[in-house]
């Protein structure tokens, strides 16, 4: 029972990193998209008493690069998640990616090299071999999708479609508006914009998220019902924003 319980913390941890993957930086040669930040969310996971923490950290590394980070750790491990990029006008134009998680005496990592000159991305993974696939121009990874959404947001867009890669595949992902929300963060009240990510007719997951045009829309919740619940991650504070 005790093992079942944990297992099911760190799926609500991946949970946490998968989703979101949520926020931002600049155009080589103009202010950014989206200012600097650190940021702390919580997730609440059905049929788990306690909430997790995770924090979102963007920065620029050098010139035109730029490196978002998301860390997450408890009694039962930790999870980090890091890329790398460029902004190529509201796209995070992805060069690297890497997750880490630590947890139950195991470690799993993997790696996501993006090569705009040969067209092709290198992945890595534990107890996997490494392999190669073909990426487009515009291709982001997981983590950055956020950064992207909100700053097509920020543009006027209301469907919204991205070249994704992770350390499996490149995937072409759908994203829509699909109303308005007020929702209370951090004490205050706050009309968001409300985007659904286009999944099959016939799949299980759904996921939204809630982007605030007061904070330049800067992504205030996430929701995602898998087969084994629902996981909401929730802005803790605005402080800086």
């Amino acid at each position: 029972m005790e093992s079942r319980y944990r297992n099911r913390v760190i799926r609500s941890l991946k949970v946490l990193f998968f989703l979101a993957s949520l926020t931002v930086a600049p155009l080589a040669t103009a202010q950014p998209p989206i200012m600097p930040f650190t940021l702390d969310y919580r997730l609440k996971s059905e049929g788990i008493p306690f909430s997790i923490t995770a924090t979102r950290t963007l920065r620029q590394v050098q010139g035109g690069l730029w490196e978002m980070e998301v860390s997450a750790k408890n009694w039962l491990g930790e999870i980090r998640e890091t890329a790398l990029f460029n902004w190529q006008s509201c796209t995070p134009q992805s060069s690297y990616y890497a997750y880490l998680r630590k947890g139950l005496g195991r470690v799993k990592e993997a790696t996501l090299h993006l090569d705009r000159d040969t067209g092709m991305a290198d992945s890595a993974r534990t107890g996997k071999a490494a392999f190669s696939y073909p990426i487009s121009d515009t291709a982001t990874d997981e983590l950055s999708v956020s950064l992207a959404l909100q700053c097509a947001l920020a543009d006027g867009a209301r469907d919204i479609e991205l070249d994704v890669a992770d350390e499996k595949s490149l995937e072409k992902q759908r994203f829509r508006v699909v109303g308005e929300d007020t929702l209370r963060i951090d004490g205050e009240r706050m009309k968001t914009v409300k985007v659904q990510r286009v999944r099959g007719a016939n799949s299980p997951r759904q996921t939204f998220m809630w982007f605030a045009p007061k904070h330049h829309y800067l992504l205030v919740q996430l929701q995602q019902k898998n087969n084994d619940g629902e996981h909401v991650m929730t802005l803790q504070s605005l402080e800086g924003q």
